[in-house]
């Protein structure tokens, strides 16, 4: 770090070495802070906003951070003015096995453009502009309408009757009835998936009711869509804390419902600061707020990512003593592991949703013949990517297929819903094939693995956003009525793996032959209502997708990748998904093809002609949409490619009675 005039605060998250006299690495900051400037809060720049990019570092917050943290790194003092980006750092071969530092390429932000205010960001399709969409994933606002899958009151291993007490079996029971939820969660389900990997949130109005408000106690009431209309919105909107925007200037709380909806309560979206965060109490429960700037009884967003355990970690003290935020390996690529902050303060202050969305899209790194990729982690979705040539000193980020995002009007537009997916409700044809798929039509992603293999760059990529529960009949086993996230399971074999995924031996079946490593002991299984296993759900349900060629038949849900309930053909029977995109209904016991919103896990493989014209098109500025029109290649040819292998010869040495006979 200080031979590429670094503050000690960036750490190692990645690296490649290329062939023997090169090493790319990738490094970043916890101390990186990215603002959303709002043009609508301009004074007379309307005109020149329009050419700005909306995105930006913030400075200002990165020395606050800094101060805070305690900086007794010696540096010196420009680094008042260090916008502690990511950066790739390039190194050569020296004698005596050493690195020399060579060059470092800043990862700047994407492109955004400013919209002046009252401008119709909606278009004639209802679809919202990027602008507006980061806009609102800053507003600051309780995520009430989103529950934690992870069960319904959060008491790690606890099943739901003994958490809400046998008082509440008839109550539960009832809501569960009226949503028609057959067993689904059972009552005893569990709290979900492993507290320490995080939680996802689903909207109400599409999933089963909330039996446990998000203060984390267990003495809740429901919350329907109803209830969150009637009184839900009212409650959060009354409980939401005024925002510093300088000082002893407050920000006032916008009224702006409509039918009940509360689509903002703070708009922290011209300004970083965000509500501080009471600390955790040595049982996991978020405290109860104060009247000084908190929320009393809900999450605001930040909270939410703090709670999710995909927070910037904290930087109270530099390498080489013990620290908060811890890089590990697993399935190839790098994650960041959040820990608690040792801070004696009681309140957090943490870094926006656009500040997070940055720091976790530099987690890993890929280098293609002067082309150096770098994506995200399966920790956070990532709305963008890097491909940059390795002579520059800055690479601009693309954005991924679609700029578009539709949330719908019904739903509040927050970043914790997890549902960064766009649904297509044009009249086109949605029924994309699985070659189809490659064209990566999400805006958001969890990348599991990232490689090159045989000039080609190779990606595993889930889609932003389902989980459900494992309603497996064995009695013993640990995934019992437990929620289960994919989002964390699975990671790329560079071993093997790739190359049967870029040479396509294997057929369609290749993805699922021995490509994927699973990270934990789930069983990738999800019931729907009427789930189609007997009347007490006891009857294995199979599939006749070719896991392997020798157990096609006996093959079980389990053995797939993953799995996840088809929303988009209603609730008759069990679907699954597997890594191609296919998806099978077991009530009709066929295939089909899913539509857009229905894809779970993606791949990309991409050659070199591809990276290029990826990186050239994050150039442009002309607009939001000029740097996505990126088409990603089909598989290649199911033949291993040809080699041909040049073998020098020692040239034959000609005798005297050669060269007379002329037999030369």
């Amino acid at each position: 770090m200080r031979a590429a005039h670094l503050h000690p605060s960036y750490e190692l998250v990645d690296w490649k070495r290329v062939g023997q006299n090169k090493l790319v690495a990738l490094v970043r900051s916890a101390l990186v802070r990215v603002k959303f400037q709002d043009s609508s809060s301009q004074q007379g720049t309307e005109s020149n906003g329009q050419d700005q990019n909306a995105l930006s570092f913030d400075t200002t917050k990165s020395q606050q951070a800094l101060q805070q943290a305690g900086d007794q790194s010696g540096t010196s003092s420009n680094s008042t003015q260090e916008d502690f980006a990511s950066y790739i750092l390039i190194f050569k071969a020296a004698p005596k096995a050493t690195w020399v530092f060579e060059r470092k390429i800043k990862l700047a932000l994407p492109y955004v453009k400013q919209e002046s205010q009252g401008s119709d960001d909606q278009g004639s399709n209802g679809k919202g502009s990027l602008y507006t969409t980061l806009k609102d994933l800053l507003v600051e606002q309780p995520v009430t309408p989103y529950t934690p899958n992870a069960g319904l009151a959060r008491v790690n291993g606890v099943a739901q009757d003994k958490v809400h007490g046998l008082e509440q079996t008839t109550q539960w029971n009832q809501q569960a009835s009226q949503k028609n939820l057959t067993n689904n969660p059972a009552l005893k389900a569990v709290t979900g998936f492993k507290l320490d990997n995080g939680r996802a949130y689903r909207k109400l109005n599409e999933a089963w009711p909330v039996y446990e408000p998000l203060d984390s106690t267990k003495d809740g009431k429901g919350k329907d869509k109803d209830g969150w209309t009637t009184s839900g919105a009212s409650e959060a909107k009354g409980d939401a804390p005024l925002v510093s925007s300088t000082g002893s200037q407050m920000a006032a709380v916008t009224d702006s419902q409509q039918s009940g909806h509360n689509s903002g309560l703070v708009s922290l979206a011209q300004r970083s600061t965000t509500v501080a965060v009471q600390k955790s109490d040595s049982s996991g429960f978020q405290g109860q707020g104060t009247t000084d700037n908190k929320f009393q009884k809900y999450l605001n967003t930040a909270q939410a990512l703090h709670q999710m355990g995909v927070i910037v970690p904290s930087l109270e003290t530099w390498p080489g003593k013990p620290s908060t935020g811890i890089a590990t390996r697993a399935g190839g690529g790098v994650s960041v592991q959040a820990a608690t902050r040792q801070s004696s303060s009681t309140n957090e202050d943490l870094p926006n949703v656009i500040t997070q969305l940055y720091h976790t899209s530099t987690s890993q790194l890929a280098y293609l013949n002067g082309q150096i990729v770098v994506m995200g982690s399966n920790a956070v979705p990532s709305l963008w990517y890097w491909v940059v040539d390795e002579r520059t000193t800055s690479g601009s980020a693309t954005w991924w297929a679609k700029t578009h995002l539709n949330f719908g009007t019904e739903v509040q537009k927050s970043f914790v819903e997890n549902q960064l997916g766009f649904k297509d409700d044009s009249n086109s044809d949605s029924k994309n094939s699985n070659l189809k798929a490659q064209d990566l039509t999400q805006p958001a992603y969890l990348i599991t693995g990232l490689d090159v293999v045989q000039d080609h760059l190779v990606f595993a990529a889930f889609k932003a956003g389902a989980v459900g529960y494992d309603m497996t009949t064995d009695s013993n086993a640990s995934t019992k009525d437990q929620a289960l996230a994919w989002s964390t399971t699975a990671g790329l074999d560079s071993a093997g793996g790739y190359n049967n995924l870029v040479e396509n031996t294997a057929g369609l079946n290749g993805p699922i032959n021995d490509l994927f490593t699973l990270l934990d002991t789930f069983a990738y299984v999800t019931p729907v209502s009427g789930m189609k296993g007997g009347s007490q759900n006891n009857e294995e349900v199979q599939t006749k997708y070719p896991v392997k060629d020798d157990s096609k038949a006996s093959a079980k849900i389990a053995s797939l990748i993953n799995a996840s309930p088809l929303n988009s053909y209603g609730d008759d029977g069990v679907t699954v998904f597997d890594a191609l995109g296919l998806n099978f209904n077991f009530k009709l016991d066929e295939a089909r093809l899913p539509s857009r919103t229905d894809q779970l896990l993606v791949y990309g493989i991409v050659n070199e002609s591809e990276l290029k014209s990826a990186r050239e098109n994050a150039q442009s500025t002309s607009d939001d949409n000029s740097n996505t029109k990126v088409k990603w290649t089909k598989p290649p040819r199911t033949t291993s490619p040809c080699r041909i292998t040049t073998v020098p010869i020692s040239p034959k040495r000609v005798t005297e009675e050669e060269r007379s006979s002329g037999n030369n």
